[in-house]
């Protein structure tokens, strides 16, 4: 099986449909399927079967997909060491980062450290934090900046600790905000929890919004538009001109954002990705001004 087969399988194990693999792949569906039938002649087992909602794959299919994932990484891993020969730093970093890290604070970092570093490549994937923890698990990516309270099993670094507040377009009084509408927004279990904590502590009534939207972007837009009052995270409304109470300032329970890095110990091996490390662990102190 060569590097082909093994994009040809990752590729139709994820879309589950010839069609949409074909299409991805730039080659045509005939010469698709002739090459899942070879790769069944050549192991002599039967590695997809056609349901009503589209591609299965059968056992045997599953153990060819594990082993194609694990080539097509051995192979990016060779490729990246071959780099680290040469002179010239040069490579690969592909990352995953929280979606406000990633809106907020990530391009600044990126390009300042292309700017030193122009010859090392990026591939970015943002999204929520409990996703991109999985593809660090899967080692899809060698760097995950993830924000919220998740216990992994890799390296660590502290990279953020930031404060919540409640917001508003107008001034306001903790004693107000029971009577304000109230706008929320989709975000990661952690943080709806820890909201949903400091909203039981403080108040004899359960949440009703007003408004949901679906992300904390829109909910600050909201905000400053008069629409009501909402809890965000400092690194959302830096610069905003908003009035705000820390979330702190209502009762003794104390309540932070964290903003972690992680990532595996043999990428530190990889001398483009541990510049990259060092970069970001050195650079709150001037650029970012991330707090502690």
């Amino acid at each position: 099986m060569n590097l082909n087969d093994c994009q040809l399988l990752a590729d139709l194990f994820t879309t589950r449909n010839i069609t949409h693999t074909a299409a991805n792949l730039y080659i045509s569906q005939p010469a698709l399927t002739y090459r899942i039938k070879q790769l069944e002649k050549q192991y002599q087992v039967a590695l997809i079967v056609r349901g009503s909602k589209g591609i299965e794959f059968t056992e045997e299919g599953r153990l060819l997909h594990r082993h194609a994932l694990t080539m097509i990484q051995n192979e990016e891993l060779f490729i990246e060491q071959l780099a680290n020969v040469s002179e010239e730093v040069r490579g690969t970093i592909t990352i995953g980062a929280s979606g406000l890290f990633s809106l907020y604070k990530l391009p600044k970092i990126l390009n300042a450290f292309k700017n030193m570093y122009p010859n090392i490549d990026i591939h970015l994937k943002t999204g929520w934090s409990r996703d991109i923890k999985e593809a660090l698990s899967l080692e899809q990516i060698h760097v995950a900046i993830i924000r919220g309270n998740y216990i992994i099993n890799t390296e660590g670094h502290l990279l953020n600790k930031e404060e919540l507040y409640v917001v508003s377009k107008t001034p306001f009084t903790k004693e107000d905000v029971l009577n304000l509408p109230l706008i929320t927004y989709k975000t990661d279990l952690s943080l709806s929890q820890m909201i949903d904590k400091w909203w039981r502590n403080n108040f004899d009534r359960p949440i009703k919004p007003t408004i949901e939207t679906d992300q904390a972007a829109t909910c600050k837009e909201m905000v400053k538009y008069g629409m009501g009052i909402a809890v965000l995270p400092a690194i959302s409304i830096e610069e905003e001109e908003l009035f705000k109470i820390s979330l702190n300032e209502f009762g003794e329970e104390e309540y932070y954002r964290e903003t972690n890095l992680y990532y595996n110990k043999y990428v530190q091996e990889l001398r483009h990705v541990s510049l990259f490390l060092e970069f970001l662990k050195e650079w709150h102190p001037k650029e970012v001004e991330l707090q502690y």
